[in-house]
């Protein structure tokens, strides 16, 4: 494997179920190549591409950044509730 290559993974989580991929990339690719590498919108139709919340670590990212070496893409489910409105319901 050539040093110009970045091995980065894909993860989307659902409540019971999780996508792992792990893909291969040149140097300079974006989040939004290892998104399309992954064919995780192959597995998850309900994703659409130009929606994803997207990011590394817990940090949010757009779709082209460039991936760096130790970057993981994770790509984040929508807010179904306001954490505010459950605390105060409790």
């Amino acid at each position: 494997m050539s040093e110009s290559n970045l091995n980065i993974e894909v993860i989307y989580a659902l409540s019971r179920r999780q996508f792992i991929a792990r893909v291969t990339l040149d140097e300079g690719s974006t989040f939004g190549d290892a998104v399309r590498k992954s064919n995780v919108l192959e597995f998850f139709p309900e994703l659409v591409y130009e929606d994803l919340k997207i990011g590394s670590y817990g940090k949010i990212r757009k779709l082209d950044d460039t991936l760096t070496r130790f970057d993981r893409v994770e790509i984040y489910r929508p807010v179904v509730a306001d954490i505010r409105n459950v605390c105060r319901r409790r």
